[in-house]
């Protein structure tokens, strides 16, 4: 009896344990599928983009538009004509002009100054050293004359060296005070040579433009200068700043002019203070040449009556006819 009851008492409680219901236990984290998910959410983050600290260029010597500009020539005897230009080791040239005074042309052919131009004075004492040996000169084809059959007009005179090596006729600049203010650069097509031709036109303050047109082979100084110019086919006139780039009375220039199979040298002056004594007749005439050959001017007799005898004598080419000198 004691054995019945006893196995009772142990069914029972079996039964009661069996319908307990079981405790809930928190799994065991799997580490690598929580590794794996940490690394894919970190490489889902963008990360911020840091630009690599590189050391500033080193600007090149280019022209600004403040101190250069280049045009195309609007007329055959055009007067107009390169971060500043590289200057060479300074000399007292190289230094900016104290007066400031500017001269420009503006689209009708007028000139004018920025400010109060100074007094030139006697353009003889302006004037005080012929631009190459007068030995060399074999002709001198006056200032203010028709060319080309009477096709262009020309302001400018033109001194031949037709005995000398093109190579080896020195040009030195004739006056004081003056700053460089047009430039051109251009390998010529109607001769076949390589000989780059250069155009140097300079102003002073008080109103008188210089051109020297066909140098080859600048001077050191004046070759660095000009450096950044662009070479081209054309008379493409390039500006810049005047009262920066003085020259002085003497000055060599260059080493060379035109080309070997054909040596001179173009030498034109020009008085942009006033109109000369053709003004109306250019205007009627010759409008595309406005605001050059109406302000050019004879220069024969600046240099002394010893050279004024001279280029007197010297034969005049084409054409010996000259509205400008007397």
């Amino acid at each position: 009896m004691r054995k019945s009851l006893a196995l009772l008492a142990f069914v029972a409680l079996f039964v009661a344990c069996a319908a307990e219901s079981p405790p809930t236990t928190a799994p065991t984290p799997n580490m690598q599928v929580t590794v794996s998910a940490a690394v894919a959410e970190a490489s889902a983050v963008q990360p911020t983009v840091v630009p690599v600290s590189t050391p500033d260029p080193q600007p090149t010597a280019t022209l600004n538009s403040a101190q250069m500009k280049t045009i195309p020539t609007l007329t055959p005897s055009s007067m107009s004509g390169s971060p500043a230009l590289a200057a060479p080791t300074a000399t007292p040239s190289d230094q900016k002009n104290s007066g400031g005074v500017r001269w420009q042309v503006d689209r009708n052919g007028e000139w004018s100054s920025t400010g109060n131009s100074p007094d030139c004075g006697p353009l003889e004492k302006l004037f005080t050293t012929f631009p190459i040996e007068i030995q060399h000169i074999t002709q001198f084809a006056r200032p203010g004359r028709t060319g080309m059959g009477g096709t262009i007009y020309i302001g400018h005179g033109a001194l031949r060296a037709d005995n000398s090596i093109h190579d080896r006729v020195t040009v030195r600049f004739p006056a004081e005070g003056f700053s460089l203010a047009q430039v051109s650069r251009r390998l010529e097509s109607y001769i076949e040579s390589s000989e780059e031709q250069i155009k140097l036109e300079f102003i002073h303050p008080c109103g008188i433009l210089i051109r020297l047109d066909h140098l080859a082979r600048l001077s050191n100084r004046w070759a660095i200068i000009v450096e950044e110019v662009p070479v081209g086919i054309d008379s493409r006139i390039t500006f810049l700043p005047q009262n920066v780039h003085l020259v002085e009375v003497g000055e060599i220039l260059s080493e060379g002019i035109g080309h070997a199979a054909n040596t001179y040298l173009d030498f034109g002056v020009y008085d942009l203070r006033k109109k000369n004594n053709i003004a109306s007749y250019v205007a009627s005439d010759w409008p595309d040449w406005k605001g050059t050959i109406d302000y050019g001017i004879c220069w024969s007799t600046f240099f002394g009556l010893e050279i004024e005898n001279v280029l007197s004598e010297l034969p005049a080419g084409a054409n010996p006819l000259t509205d400008y000198c007397g």
